[in-house]
């Protein structure tokens, strides 16, 4: 008796749903692949802590390979972008009183070097200066020009050093994307940048903001315009935490329209159930946690994309399933998971939109009533 009154609570719980599944039309198919799913955990915040059980956390960018942090734990915040920076060097010859000076020495260095030798207005002594060579990328490169020029004589040579900022390749694809992105909210490097035609010539937007890394290891302190992914090394056995909190899968964080950070749990869609299946169902009947199963698997399908302008597909709670994790999981919940793998319901070949409810108060509506559309439509 205590099944049959289980099994009709659920029922009800389902009823939404059941009501699709008794359209004719409605038939259980089992997905050809399974898909990732991702699911927006925060959606405004500052800093977070992604940490891992395992013996390193793994991260893993757009167009790059997968880098092992050698720690456990790190940080990530925001902030507004700075570009590289390198060290350049020439070699110069300064303080000539006149523009004629400047050039008698020029003409000698050139002939006697082979080298060019330009001549400059410096305007903030307001004196002229001869500059001699190519610009070096290194200082033992300046140094072997300005020895050159010792042995012909030349013993005034001065090794001038200057901050040279550097156009990054990302920055550019960033800022081709946010100006092709439309409505997006993202504001990280999503898209690989090797098939795009970048070069390192373009407009750069300054307002760009980057993903910041700090761990206890070098491999962790670091800096990124696209979107970062943390993992474990064993994902199965050692899942990534979010503040402390265990999620199957990844966590990827990127920046915002807001300024702040994004954290999406991008997770297969068979784990992604065994934290939806316990969280909406707490009735301990195997046959009722597989019709959950079957209907949270269709729910999560039919939804992929519903929040695409945040760059993820569901939310954790009610307004899409609610989703806890690692820490909700229960064998019973598993067990109806894998007893289901793959099978989801469709209408005309499109899977349902399988709208149920957690609680009904034993009585339920039609889902065209409250929704102005039949469930699986």
């Amino acid at each position: 008796m205590f099944v049959r009154r289980s099994l009709l609570l659920a029922a009800f719980l389902l009823s939404p749903l059941l009501q699709a599944l008794a359209d004719p039309e409605v038939r259980f198919v089992r997905l050809p692949a399974e898909p990732l799913i991702r699911i927006g955990l925060a959606t405004n915040t500052s800093t977070v802590s992604i940490t891992t059980g395992d013996t390193s956390l793994v991260a893993v960018s757009p167009d790059e390979p997968a880098k092992l942090l050698s720690t456990t734990a790190v940080s990530v915040s925001a902030r507004a972008y700075r570009p590289p920076q390198v060290d350049n060097y020439r070699i110069e010859f300064q303080n000539f009183p006149n523009q004629t000076d400047a050039a008698e020495l020029a003409k000698d260095v050139r002939e006697a070097s082979g080298e060019t030798a330009v001549v400059s207005l410096d305007p903030t002594s307001n004196t002229w200066k001869v500059w001699v060579g190519s610009v070096k990328d290194t200082s033992d490169d300046a140094d072997q020009l300005k020895s050159k020029l010792l042995e012909k004589g030349f013993d005034d040579a001065i090794v001038v050093a200057e901050k040279k900022t550097v156009l990054s390749p990302d920055a550019v694809a960033l800022s081709q994307q946010l100006k092709s992105a439309g409505a997006s909210d993202v504001r990280s490097l999503i898209k690989t940048t090797g098939s795009s035609g970048v070069t390192t010539t373009g407009a750069v937007d300054p307002n760009l903001r980057e993903v910041i890394i700090h761990g206890r290891s070098d491999m962790a302190n670091y800096s990124s315009l696209k979107s970062v992914a943390f993992g474990s090394v064993n994902e199965r056995t050692n899942p990534v935490r979010l503040n402390g909190k265990a999620y199957r899968g990844k966590l990827e964080v990127f920046v915002n329209s807001r300024g702040t950070l994004t954290v999406v749990n991008v997770v297969p869609l068979e784990d992604y159930l065994l934290g939806v299946v316990p969280s909406e169902l707490g009735l301990p009947q195997i046959e009722a946690q597989k019709a959950q199963a079957v209907a949270a698997r269709t729910y999560a399908i039919a939804n992929v994309g519903g929040f695409g302008k945040q760059g993820f597909d569901l939310v954790p709670t009610v307004w899409s399933q609610v989703y806890k994790g690692v820490s909700i999981e229960t064998r019973m919940g598993t067990l109806a998971v894998n007893s289901t793998r793959g099978i989801v319901a469709t209408y005309q070949g499109k899977p349902i939109n399988a709208l149920y409810t957690s609680t009904c108060g034993g009585r339920t509506e039609d889902s065209e009533n409250i929704f102005d559309k039949a469930s699986h439509t």
